[in-house]
């Protein structure tokens, strides 16, 4: 029996193996009232330590103003807070979504009065290397995270701004996006040197695409963020970070090449709804792209139909077993049937752990 980290990273080197790693999703709070009703069990159980998941995502607080965030007032029913991130927005409590109402960067003119807080921070990692430390006992496969350039840019800017910067204003774009890649590139060293994740690797979480495509062309990428994720990886492999992966929702297939070329080795989650299959993915990459993700969340576990949640399964399972893939999915969202998502971890696992032939749920 092998532990987490060791599945991973052998999947990782593209060895043939039998027990499967797993991704770790993200749960929604009502997804996980719901199975614990259809399991019948307490609040002291989470599906996290319920089924295997072999992997950890660590992360400090990566926002450019940290110290700025909290609540500001409270008007007629709404939280009126900075966000850390350099914008100010207007949610109920404890609500989900928000409206921006100003940020600080406003005008291109802006940018030269903004100086990020910085990386080295101590309070940027509180309780982050203790529960890093017991990830690292528990035998799980811990990586570091970063938030990319695209995302984190248009945080501060929002994201329609930033879209027209990005096609008619190349200076300011430029000033931009070597700001926030210097901020992440600290990022990264720090949070790689205080978890001891060099081995496992780091990703970079950049949603940059629908699910028609990415939000740019690939001369923007190539134009704007190739050079500067060459550089990010560049510093981080000369610190010792020996993997680095790529995290988008949506179809990313356009971008795939450029993302090879700027040093990742592995996407993830690859939503099936919007992306080619693995097996594709697998023809045209072979082992240049390791694959992370590919169940899918949206279609298939939602029907609930068993016979079509087995054939899904099985046949990531037979492609798993050539190495080079970590199967699981984007999230686990509220509309998830419990029974649907039990259905395919059980699976998941049977399948692992015996001959293809002889594995029953």
């Amino acid at each position: 029996m092998t532990t987490p980290k060791e599945r991973v990273l052998a999947a990782l080197r593209f060895e043939r193996c039998n027990e499967i790693p797993t991704w770790t999703p993200g749960y929604d709070p009502g997804f996980v009232r719901q199975w614990r009703t259809f399991k019948g069990v307490g609040d002291e159980v989470h599906p996290l330590s319920h089924y295997r998941n072999d992997t950890v995502i660590l992360i400090g607080d990566e926002r450019f103003f940290p110290s700025q965030a909290g609540v500001l007032r409270r008007e007629d029913g709404y939280d009126i807070s900075n966000n850390g991130w350099g914008c100010i927005v207007r949610s109920k409590p404890n609500g989900y979504f928000f409206e921006e109402i100003d940020r600080v960067l406003n005008t291109a003119k802006d940018l030269d009065a903004v100086e990020f807080e910085p990386a080295a921070l101590p309070s940027r990692y509180a309780g982050l290397e203790e529960h890093a430390k017991k990830v690292h006992q528990d035998g799980k496969c811990a990586f570091t995270k970063i938030g990319g350039l695209y995302i984190r840019s248009h945080f501060m800017r929002g994201e329609d701004r930033l879209l027209m910067d990005m096609a008619g204003d190349e200076t300011f774009c430029d000033e931009l996006f070597d700001k926030v890649a210097a901020h992440f590139e600290q990022m990264a060293l720090e949070t790689l040197k205080r978890t001891h994740t060099c081995d496992t690797g780091l990703f970079v979480y950049d949603d940059l695409a629908g699910l028609k495509g990415p939000m740019f062309s690939p001369r923007m990428f190539a134009r704007y963020f190739l050079p500067r994720y060459q550089r990010i990886i560049a510093s981080c492999r000369k610190a010792g970070c020996q993997h680095f992966f790529f995290h988008s929702d949506g179809n990313v297939a356009p971008m795939l090449d450029m993302l090879l070329e700027a040093g990742f080795e592995g996407c993830n989650p690859l939503e099936p709804r919007c992306n080619p299959g693995l097996a594709d993915l697998r023809r045209k990459y072979g082992s240049k792209l390791a694959l992370i993700g590919g169940v899918c969340n949206t279609r298939i576990l939602p029907r609930n139909d068993h016979r079509e949640i087995e054939s899904h399964i099985r046949s990531l399972m037979e492609l798993s077993r050539e190495g080079g893939v970590i199967l699981g999915m984007a999230s686990v969202p509220e509309e998830m049937p419990p029974e649907a998502y039990d259905y395919a971890m059980r699976l998941m696992r049977a399948v692992s752990c015996a001959e293809p032939s002889s594995a029953n749920v």
